[in-house]
């Protein structure tokens, strides 16, 4: 069974970016983030996609309090990947970027952070599976359990 919902959504999670630009040469990050669920669950495979600017040399001094980070010049990103993230725990990022002076003095843009997670046995919505009947005519044995997973779809956090 798969369901979408548009109102009354719980986050599992709640990021505060704060990034400041320090004239053409430098822009600093200071990311936040804090789970929104239970203590007794946890989150998979969470990985924040950071924009950098176009012109970024190279990110310098990345602190990080929980997971890893790669910076991926290519597609103008920093990528921090968190294994486990236990509910109500909070982490933060604390870096920043080089640039190179460019000729035109063109404002960046500051595209969204993407995100992406898997978080088991939890719904954004709160819906929870009461009773099922299942009617069977081939005589199958049925296993009595649920599975809940929280998938990010499109989760993005504007800068």
């Amino acid at each position: 069974m798969k369901y979408r919902i548009t109102q009354n959504v719980n986050l599992p999670f709640k990021v505060v970016p704060i990034v400041t630009e320090h004239g053409t040469s430098r822009v600093e990050y200071d990311i936040k983030i804090k789970g929104n669920f239970s203590s007794k669950l946890f989150a998979t495979n969470v990985v924040l996609k950071i924009p950098v600017p176009k012109n970024a040399a190279k990110f310098d001094d990345v602190n990080v309090t929980n997971g890893r980070t790669k910076y991926d010049p290519g597609l103008n990103e920093l990528h921090w990947k968190i294994k486990k993230f236990y509910g109500d725990a909070s982490y933060t990022l604390k870096g920043h970027v080089k640039m190179v002076a460019s000729i035109t003095e063109k404002q960046w843009a500051r595209p969204p952070i993407v995100m992406d997670f898997q978080v088991p046995m939890f719904t954004s919505s709160g819906l929870h599976v009461r009773f099922m009947k299942v009617f069977e005519k081939s005589q199958y044995e049925t296993v009595k359990w649920v599975r809940y997973m929280s998938k990010a779809g499109q989760y993005q956090i504007r800068i």
